[in-house]
C-alpha cells in the first residue's frame, strides 16, 4: 500500500497495488498488535472507507511522511480480512513478504514516560554485549567474557533501578505476547522498534530481555521473555553454529513445531487457530515437511546412513519447493494438518495437527505431554488427548527435554507408536478417537493435594507425605521403597521427576539435552540434592542406622538444598504426588483422581494417566513414576519381547 502524505489530524488515506513480491520496489512491513478498539475515523482507500483499529490508526499517523507517500505492507489493509480463502492463501505468504521487506517496523505503541531512557538503557546493554563478545574472542575463554558481561550489566541495572522499571513496563506491552510478531521478526532482514518518533534497533532492545526476565521469578519455563531471548540469540551472527536438537538445522527454521508450540503457550492470538498457523513459516515441519516423513532416531547422527538420509531429505525438499512454486495453493508433500485453512474450525485444526504429530516419522507420542487440563475432563468438544495450545500453561512439560524412554525399546520396529485409527485410506474413520497400543502398569489409590506454593516457598514435601502416609515426615525413618532406598528419599526424588530436575536446571549451561549415560550423572546429582534437603534438620530422632546416616550425609555434602527447592518448584507446581496399589510413587497431573490407571503407550517417553469410562478411556496427562525399569523402557522391552504383560489397544476419546 502507498500511505498518502499528511500531518496531524489530516484524514488517513492510502492506495493498494498488486505486485510480484520477487520484483517489488523497496517497501517496509509493519509488525504491530491489532488491539480491540475501533479508530474514530476510517481510512480512505481506493475510493472507499475501511474501518481500522485505533492502534493501527496511531501507527499510520506516526509513520506517514509530510510531503510524499510511504510504501508499506500492513496486513489489515493488504489482505481482505472478510475473505476466508484469501486469508488462508495470504497467510502462507506472510513469511515471504516480511523476508523481502527492506526493513520491518515494530510498532510498540505510543510514547510513555521513561521510554527514551529505557531505550538508552537497552543500548548500553547491547554495547556491553558487543564489547564482551570481542573480549571473549581476544582472550579465547568464553566463560570469562560471559562473567565480565554479567557483572557489567548487573552494575548498569543496579545503578538505574527506576529506568529498569520502565524497561520492564516496555516488555509488558502487548506486542511481546502477540504470536504473529514472532514470525514477522524472525524472517525479517532488519527490524526497528518504534514508540512514535523514538526508535531503536529491535535486536539491541532484545539484548536486555533475558536480564529483565531474571528479575521475574516464575515456576513455569518458556515465558514470552525467555522465548524472545531465544529469538535474539538466533538472530545474532554465527547463530548457525548453535547445536540443533535434531543434529541438523532446517534452513530459516527456529526449531521443531512441537517445541515452538510449547514455548509460545503464553503468547496470544485473536483467532486461536493462529497459535498454529503463525508458526508454520518458522518451524522444521512447516518449512521442510518432507522431514516429517523421513525422520529417524539414531545413536550415531554422523553415520553413513544418517548422512545419506539427510542428503535424500535435501533433494526431496528441493523438489518440493520447485513444485510448490508452480502456483498458489500447490502444497506438494505437505500434510493437510500443516496447511493454513480458515475453513476448518478450531477443534479440527488442533486435533488434526495432534494426530499428525503422532503419525509423523518415527511415530512418537511426545505431543501428548502437552495436554494440560484446566478443568475436569471431558469439558468441551475437544477430545481429551488434544492439547489446547491457546491456553496458558498450568505447569511445566515433563516430556519437554525428551530424556525418558518409557514406551520405547531396542529392536527393529517400523515405528514406535502403534496406532490403529488410520486404515487403508490413511484417514481416521472416527477422527475424535485415538486407538493406540500399550499396557497397564498400576492403579492410583492415594493422592496428595495439588501442589501450590509461592515463589519463595519450597514445595510442601512434608504435607504431601502426611497426606499419603498419615505420619510426620521428620524424623527420618527406616521405611523403604520398592527399590530399597528409604521412603522419604524416594518421595523427595519423585518431586524432582528423578533426573529430570537436575537436567532442567543445567540446560541453560549445557549444549542441549543429555545423551547416553549422562542421565546417570544427573540422577546422582538429584540424589545428593534430595539428601541435602533431608539432612537440613540433622539426624535427631532418626531410626536409620549409623551406616545409613553416614551414607546420606556423604551424599548431602555434594548436594545443594537451594537447587533442590528450585528444581522441585518447576516440576511439581500444580501437580500431585500419588501412591499406587503396588507401592509406586509418582508425580502426576492436577486433574487425576484415585482409581485412575497408569499406562505405558508405545512411542511415549513417559507413562500416562488414563481414566476408564464405560466403553473407553479419557486422557488425563503424562506422569513420572519412580521406577527406573518403567521410565527407561526396560519394562517395555520385557512386554514386547517376553510378553510379561498383556498388550492393550486403548480407545481414548
Amino acid at each position: 500500500m502507498l500511505l498518502a502524505p499528511g500531518n496531524g489530524p489530516d484524514p488517513l488515506a492510502c492506495s493498494l497495488a498488486i505486485v510480484d513480491i520477487e520484483k517489488a520496489p523497496p517497501f517496509e512491513a509493519l509488525s504491530y498488535v491489532w488491539g480491540r478498539d475501533i479508530a474514530s475515523q476510517p481510512i480512505w482507500c481506493d475510493g472507499g472507507f475501511i474501518q481500522i483499529k485505533s492502534n493501527l490508526d496511531t501507527a499510520l499517523r506516526s509513520l506517514r511522511l509530510p510531503s510524499h507517500a510511504r510504501r508499506l505492507w500492513v496486513d489489515a489493509l493488504c489482505i481482505d480480512q472478510g475473505n476466508i480463502d484469501e486469508r488462508s492463501r495470504q497467510v502462507q505468504y506472510m513469511r515471504i513478504i516480511y523476508k523481502h521487506a527492506a526493513r520491518t517496523i515494530v510498532w510498540l505503541g505510543p510514547r510513555s514516560q521513561g521510554i527514551e531512557e529505557a531505550f538508552h538503557l537497552a543500548d548500553m546493554v547491547a554495547e556491553v554485549k558487543q564489547a564482551s563478545s570481542g573480549t571473549s574472542s581476544l582472550i579465547g575463554t568464553k566463560g570469562t567474557g560471559d562473567a565480565l558481561e554479567l557483572d557489567l550489566i548487573a552494575d548498569i541495572f543496579n545503578a538505574n533501578e527506576e529506568i529498569v522499571g520502565r524497561l520492564i513496563d516496555l516488555f509488558d506491552r502487548d506486542y511481546f505476547v502477540r504470536i504473529w510478531c514472532v514470525q514477522e521478526v524472525v524472517v525479517s532482514r532488519s527490524c526497528v522498534a518504534k514508540c512514535e518518533h523514538l526508535e531503536i534497533n529491535l535486536m539491541d532492545l532484545l539484548s536486555s530481555v533475558i536480564h529483565v526476565s531474571f528479575r521475574r521469578k516464575s515456576f513455569l519455563p518458556r515465558k514470552p521473555l525467555e522465548f524472545w531471548n531465544m529469538i535474539y540469540l538466533l538472530k545474532q551472527p554465527g547463530h548457525s553454529n548453535l547445536p540443533a536438537p535434531s543434529g541438523h538445522r532446517v534452513e530459516a527454521s527456529v526449531g521443531p513445531l512441537l517445541s515452538l508450540l510449547g514455548g509460545t503457550r503464553n503468547f496470544q492470538a485473536t483467532d486461536p487457530r493462529d497459535k498454529i498457523f503463525s508458526l508454520l513459516g518458522i518451524s522444521d515441519e512447516g518449512l521442510m515437511p518432507v522431514s516429517s516423513l523421513t525422520k529417524v532416531m539414531a545413536t550415531d547422527d554422523n553415520s553413513l546412513s544418517m548422512r545419506f538420509l539427510r542428503h535424500a531429505q535435501s533433494g526431496l525438499a528441493s523438489l518440493t519447493e520447485r513444485v510448490n512454486r508452480l502456483g498458489p495453493g500447490v502444497d506438494f508433500g505437505k500434510n493437510k494438518a500443516l496447511q493454513t485453512d480458515y475453513n476448518k474450525d478450531m477443534m479440527e485444526v488442533y486435533r488434526d495437527l495432534t494426530r499428525f504429530m503422532m503419525r509423523k516419522s518415527p511415530r512418537m507420542l511426545d505431543v501428548l505431554s502437552h495436554v494440560q487440563h484446566l478443568d475436569e475432563p471431558p469439558n468441551d468438544a475437544f477430545p481429551t488427548w488434544v492439547p489446547k495450545w491457546f491456553q496458558s500453561p498450568s505447569t511445566s512439560i515433563l516430556g519437554g527435554t525428551g530424556i525418558f524412554l518409557a514406551g520405547l525399546c531396542d529392536g527393529h520396529f517400523p515405528y514406535f507408536a502403534i496406532l490403529h485409527d488410520c486404515p487403508l485410506t490413511g484417514q481416521p474413520i472416527r477422527p475424535n478417537v485415538l486407538l493406540v497400543d500399550g499396557y497397564f502398569v498400576d492403579r492410583v489409590v492415594r493422592l496428595s493435594e495439588f501442589l501450590d506454593f509461592g515463589v519463595l516457598d519450597c514445595p510442601p514435601v512434608e504435607g504431601s507425605w502426611a497426606q499419603l502416609f498419615g505420619t510426620s515426615f521428620f524424623p527420618l525413618s527406616s521405611r523403604t521403597y520398592r527399590n530399597g532406598e528409604f521412603l522419604q528419599m524416594a518421595l523427595c526424588k519423585t518431586l524432582l521427576a528423578g533426573c529430570l530436575g537436575p537436567v532442567a536446571a543445567s540446560l541453560a549451561s549445557t549444549s542441549g539435552v543429555p545423551e547416553g549415560d549422562l542421565h546417570i550423572k544427573y540422577s546422582q546429582q538429584g540424589h545428593s540434592d534430595a539428601a541435602a534437603y533431608l539432612m537440613q534438620y540433622g539426624d535427631d530422632g532418626s531410626s536409620l542406622s549409623t551406616v545409613e546416616l553416614t551414607a546420606i550425609n556423604q551424599s548431602a555434602s555434594a548436594g545443594d538444598i537451594d537447587r533442590y527447592g528450585q528444581c522441585a518448584q518447576v516440576l511439581s507446581y500444580n501437580r500431585r504426588i500419588y501412591l499406587t496399589q503396588n507401592g509406586f510413587l509418582g508425580l502426576g497431573p492436577r486433574m487425576m483422581r484415585e482409581g485412575d490407571e497408569i499406562c505405558v503407550l508405545f512411542g511415549g517417553r513417559l507413562p500416562f494417566i488414563l481414566r476408564r469410562m464405560r466403553d473407553h478411556h479419557i486422557f488425563i496427562g503424562d506422569t513420572y513414576i519412580h521406577d527406573d525399569d518403567i521410565m527407561w523402557g526396560k519394562l517395555t522391552e520385557r512386554v514386547r519381547f517376553r510378553n510379561q504383560l498383556p498388550i492393550v489397544t486403548y480407545e481414548i476419546r
